[in-house]
């Protein structure tokens, strides 16, 4: 019997699940493949444009995710849940939103003869829509008290990718925004002024992408140190019910 608080996070995580799947299929409907260079990196706007509303509405909502965590709904901790989703929401809306740099160009890696190695929206898209598309599935399912395994080696198998694509891809779409905040300054509170305080975004931007660089390793390879324990101990039940915790 499924009750109250269970029907809510099932039914939370698949309509999260589902805005996220939408937001990936606009992606890939609207994204260019083919043609030039420019002719591709043109399309990253066309992209942006149909996926801002949709896209906006899906990260956003995840704010409730640390109200969930605050009443007990789920045993994650708040303090480390609300840092996830306040880095997301700086990069969607204090990043992407803010700077047309930041969802018109890519920033470009590496080339290799007419081949680029780039970052961009679209990276940046697929790694969060896919991680998304995952994690909310695995914790749906989970409400049901269902661990199918698939689920289970994708949740922590993708992050392997994942993951390190959408760091890169974030601190891609900091570094094409940042010249556009350093000349217009936006947010920023200048002195003098009657609470003598003074706030610079273009620096606050800085301090953000410094604490990515502990910040990134540690969870990474603690999630890898999960993976095995939680994959050795997971392959006995693969479709079966989750045992209590």
């Amino acid at each position: 019997m499924v009750g109250l608080k269970s029907a809510y996070l099932f039914t939370y995580n698949t309509v999260l699940c589902a805005a996220w799947a939408y937001v990936l299929v606009l992606t890939f409907k609207n994204v260019q493949t083919k043609g030039s260079p420019q002719e591709r990196w043109d399309s990253i706007d066309k992209v942006w444009q149909a996926v801002e509303v949709p896209l906006k509405v899906a990260q956003t909502a995840a704010v409730l995710e640390v109200v969930h965590s605050a009443a007990g709904l789920v045993r994650s901790p708040v303090a480390i849940t609300a840092t996830q989703v306040a880095s997301r929401l700086f990069i969607l809306w204090g990043i992407v939103d803010l700077a047309p740099e930041a969802h018109r160009k890519p920033l470009v890696v590496a080339r290799l003869g007419q081949t680029y190695l780039e970052l961009s929206l679209l990276s940046l898209l697929v790694a969060w829509c896919c991680s998304e598309v995952i994690r909310y599935s695995f914790f749906a399912f989970k409400e049901l008290g269902m661990q199918p395994y698939i689920l289970l080696w994708l949740r922590y198998t993708a992050f392997l990718v994942l993951y390190p694509l959408g760091v890169s891809s974030e601190l891609a779409s900091v570094a094409l925004a940042l010249p556009t905040i350093r000349a217009t300054r936006p947010w920023s509170i200048e002195m003098p002024n009657k609470l003598n305080f003074a706030f610079d975004y273009y620096y606050a931007c800085w301090i953000v992408v410094l604490l990515y660089l502990p910040g990134f390793p540690q969870l990474y390879f603690y999630m890898v140190a999960q993976r095995r324990k939680v994959l050795r101990s997971g392959r006995s039940g693969s479709t079966g019910k989750l045992k209590p915790q």
